[in-house]
């Protein structure tokens, strides 16, 4: 590439940049961000996360969505998915107030219910990243690694609610813990390597 065509190209660059970070919706989504002209690397890094992101909670609300038709079906045939739902919600009840113990107890071995437990918090701890709420984020996605503690998608969701408030080193931690886990995590791979781009530039 010749060094005005380069140099253009820097400058669109910087341009889309400097208008993505005033866009109101942008920064209702992710808060105030601050690109660096002339670094369109970190800037692709940062976009590729939100994609990233952006497939793992649409992701989220699909397998949910399908979840609430197949219980609506079980519900209809036999009524015991209406069983399920209210042992489910007094589990929840009981680790929301720190009694894992009783909840396990309550919940017994069955992977279906501690798979609901799961998608129970994950989904709370994901719509309180989205409001802000960071600390509440956290704590949920915890909740769950009490009964899927092999879970690298909930290390990811961390490291993700800790970017939101930018503390690198938290983040590193807990995508670290992800990736090993599950050492052919891509998006925990990709995660992790921005994370530390972001630690080290500091």
């Amino acid at each position: 590439m010749l060094p005005a065509d380069q140099k253009q190209l820097n400058n669109d660059i910087n341009i889309f940049q400097q208008e993505l970070a005033a866009a109101k919706a942008f920064k209702e989504m992710y808060g105030p961000v601050t690109f660096r002209d002339n670094d369109p690397k970190t800037a692709l890094d940062f976009l590729k996360q939100i994609l990233f992101v952006e497939d793992e909670e649409i992701s989220s609300k699909l397998e949910e969505s399908n979840r609430h038709d197949i219980d609506a079906a079980a519900s209809n045939n036999d009524g015991s998915a209406s069983d399920q739902e209210i042992l489910v919600q007094k589990a929840k009840e009981l680790i929301d107030i720190g009694a894992f113990a009783k909840a396990k107890a309550m919940l017994g071995e069955d992977s279906e219910l501690h798979y609901l437990i799961l998608q129970l918090c994950n989904t709370k701890g994901i719509a309180y990243r989205k409001a802000g709420n960071i600390d509440g984020a956290i704590a949920e996605f915890r909740k769950a690694l009490v009964f899927h503690p092999d879970d690298e998608g909930l290390y990811y969701n961390i490291a993700r609610a800790y970017l939101e408030r930018k503390e690198w080193q938290d983040a590193e931690e807990a995508i670290l813990q992800a990736v090993e886990i599950n050492p052919e995590f891509a998006e925990g791979k990709a995660l992790l390597s921005f994370v530390r781009k972001q630690h080290a530039e500091g």
